[in-house]
């Protein structure tokens, strides 16, 4: 085509081509230490008459060296991309993006779980399964996150519990068939049996503890690949505040609305670049709200002909209707070159236009591509026709 001008193809003849400094790239490091996974379990089981079961056990995984997304020229607070490692090392100053997916450290994952059965007769039976876990990482997704703090002296700042780190999980499930009609303890005949007799009930009910959140805030940094993170200037306290409703307006500082007290963070003091420096809250630091869900299934077989069975059922998705809220806002909107009240620390995070710092404005989001879950009641009725 007319009008297009190509640029040249470089020289292969020494077999490397140098990478322009503006350029922008991912690449992989030489040699590739390829890591591995350790999975381990213990778990003791007793069974107590003919009944009940019970079990519980250590389930354990240990990810040695799994892949993450860094920053290859990161920098320390300050220095710019003229202070990246690839800069310094090189003699040039990398203004472009250069990832590396790089076998980095570990992560683990370590949990006590429990599992209670009771089988009633008729075969009824009620599970109660709890969790208490706690997975630590460096980044989340491995290759597809990215490393929050990639120059070596703050790798540290990273390791925290992994985002989607829930420490107590309690799990009820069950199958049970109403006591009543034929071969049940009661209204064995009668209008009554019929009615309520052959009626199964399937409860699932989820509680879970929230997931971790980092505190972030303004103010150049100038630190290549990484932002900067809050200070914490005061205990951190968990306000309970509702998220904004409808046609409600949260004011600034109206705590009814706020998850957590703003005023417990501030942005660090940033004036120059010889004083740039991270807040003192690390990754993931913090943790956002629970989640509460029961799911209730009704399911009864009327037997039409020998050959046909006429099945009707009623479901309940979140039937408590219980709200599932996500993480609140967590940026702080002060300005990190402004001096506050608070000494050596900027502005608190409570201060400014933007009033939504502390306050959850979203539901919460599953993972992956379910999209929101914002906890609704959701009531599906069928009926089917077996033959």
């Amino acid at each position: 085509p007319t009008g297009i001008t190509l640029a040249p193809l470089p020289n292969l003849s020494s077999g490397s081509i140098p990478l322009p400094t503006s350029v922008s790239t991912t690449t992989i490091p030489n040699p590739y230490q390829r890591g591995f996974f350790n999975s381990y379990n213990l778990t003791v089981e007793q069974e107590i008459g003919s009944n009940f079961t019970f079990n519980i056990g250590y389930v354990g995984t240990y990810a040695v060296r799994p892949v993450v997304n860094l920053n290859a020229n990161a920098s320390a607070p300050g220095t710019g991309s003229a202070g990246g490692l690839l800069s310094k090392k090189y003699g040039a100053n990398y203004t472009g993006t250069i990832n590396e997916l790089a076998p980095f450290k570990d992560s683990r994952y370590d949990s006590l779980q429990t599992t209670a059965t009771y089988r009633f007769a008729g075969g009824s039976n009620l599970n109660v399964v709890y969790t208490w876990s706690k997975a630590m990482s460096y980044a989340d997704d491995e290759d597809l996150g990215g490393l929050s703090f990639p120059y070596p002296a703050f790798w540290s700042k990273n390791y925290a519990p992994a985002g989607f780190d829930r420490t107590n999980n309690v799990e009820v499930s069950g199958v049970m068939a109403l006591p009543f009609g034929k071969d049940e303890p009661w209204l064995h005949n009668g209008i009554g049996g019929k009615i309520l007799g052959g009626w199964l009930v399937n409860p699932v009910m989820s509680a879970m503890s929230g997931v971790p959140f980092t505190v972030g805030a303004g103010g150049n940094l100038n630190a290549n690949g990484s932002g900067q993170t809050a200070d914490l200037v005061a205990p951190f306290h968990v306000t309970h505040g509702r998220p904004p409703r409808t046609g409600v307006t949260c004011a600034l500082g109206d705590a009814s609305c706020e998850y957590f007290a703003p005023n417990s963070f501030a942005a660090p003091l940033i004036t120059s670049a010889a004083n740039a420096r991270y807040g003192n809250t690390n990754r993931d630091e913090f943790r956002g709200p629970g989640y509460f869900s029961m799911n209730l299934s009704v399911v009864r077989d009327f037997k039409m002909r020998e050959w046909a069975t006429l099945q009707v059922r009623a479901d309940a998705f979140s039937l408590t209707n219980t709200p599932h809220f996500g993480n609140p806002n967590t940026t702080c909107p002060a300005s990190a070159t402004t001096q506050g009240p608070i000494g050596g620390t900027g502005q608190l995070c409570n201060t400014g236009t933007n009033n939504n710092f502390g306050v959850i404005t979203g539901v919460a989001q599953p993972g992956g591509f379910f999209g929101p879950d914002p906890g609704n009641r959701v009531l599906w009725f069928g009926a089917t026709v077996n033959f």
